[in-house]
């Protein structure tokens, strides 16, 4: 039941699309408490939502949910649907399954037959899930078929960043909004699905130091720092770093041939230590495109000393080892 404080409320906010507790205090002459304590309950009932954070919350009225269409599909593909699939809208909202799929087909104005775009997304997953082998991508052969001299032992992917038609896999969504937006709610979530299989590669490579690939542009809250922090590993790290010749900072996603992204790394990336004792080194970077950064390192960490570097990317491309440029 909506008492008139509710009513008033909710008369407020379809007045003026969005509004802060201080504008309905001053209002209605009621006291804040008091009106969290309705704004509370509206949203409980789904009739208002809240976007901002303190000190700068707003409080509107939220669009209604498109209704949601009868699908015919398979129990055993709605649960994979269900587990695989993930969608962030353009405001930010993290819409996961089914509903999460109704919602890109709406955004992309797909119009073929739901069930049968379903059908084509699962097949193409599983054909790119046909490519792991213990959750994880061995993805050397490709980076031989780049590559004159390939300074890289094995070469792992946790995922791919995108499938054909379909887009983003799950954490190529994440892996892009962690970054950019620098969410470190999203690089714990990144770091929970990747720890078992870091985990087995440490254990089965007889890894004894890590080396992180160094980010091309400065951020606040650097996305591989804060994923190192959150996965803990124990073993030691082999410092490297990004250091440019040039007045321009220049980003390796904002080359787009193989041979600049190799000039790039060759030029810029410094392993620090003269001499390194570690004989086995596991490197890490977030996304894969080329391969360029990550086998430029593998052969400076050769020159100093490592005999056995093994590459681990967070998501690699799919078809081709074509050069992503959103993250």
């Amino acid at each position: 039941m909506y008492t008139q404080t509710k009513m008033q409320i909710l008369e407020i906010i379809g007045k003026n699309e969005q509004v802060q507790v201080k504008d309905l205090v001053k209002e209605l002459g009621l006291t804040a408490a008091s009106i969290h304590r309705a704004l509370n309950k509206l949203m409980q009932a789904g009739q208002v939502s809240k976007k901002g954070s303190a000190p700068k919350v707003f409080y509107f009225i939220p669009a209604k949910t498109p209704h949601r269409p009868i699908v015919d599909i398979p129990n055993d593909l709605l649960q994979i649907l269900e587990k695989e699939y993930l969608y962030i809208s353009p405001t930010g909202n993290i819409i996961k399954g089914l509903d999460g799929f109704l919602t890109w087909m709406r955004a992309t104005n797909n119009r073929q037959n739901i069930e049968n775009c379903i059908k084509d997304y699962i097949e193409i997953l599983s054909e790119a899930n046909s490519h792991k082998n213990k959750n994880l991508i061995e993805a050397t052969d490709r980076f031989n078929k780049i590559f004159s001299h390939l300074y890289l032992d094995q070469t792992y992917y946790y995922d791919f960043y995108s499938l054909i038609r379909f887009g983003k896999t799950k954490i190529g969504h994440y892996l892009h909004h962690g970054k950019q937006a620098q969410n470190i709610k999203v690089i714990k979530t990144i770091s929970e699905l990747i720890q078992k299989p870091l985990a087995d590669i440490l254990k089965t490579e007889k890894i004894d130091a890590i080396a992180w690939v160094p980010h091309s542009i400065p951020r606040k809250i650097p996305f591989l720092k804060e994923l190192q922090k959150n996965l803990k590993l124990s073993l030691p790290t082999i410092e490297i770093i990004k250091a440019y010749q040039g007045e321009v900072p220049v980003a390796q996603k904002s080359l787009g041939k193989v041979e600049e992204r190799i000039q790039n790394a060759k030029e810029t990336m410094v392993v620090v230590p003269l001499d390194i004792t570690y004989k086995k080194v596991l490197l890490i970077d977030d996304a894969v495109g080329s391969g360029a950064t990550m086998n430029e390192i593998a052969k400076k960490l050769k020159d100093r000393g490592v005999k056995h570097v093994v590459g681990f990317a967070i998501v690699g491309s799919y078809k081709g080892f074509e050069v992503i440029k959103e993250v």
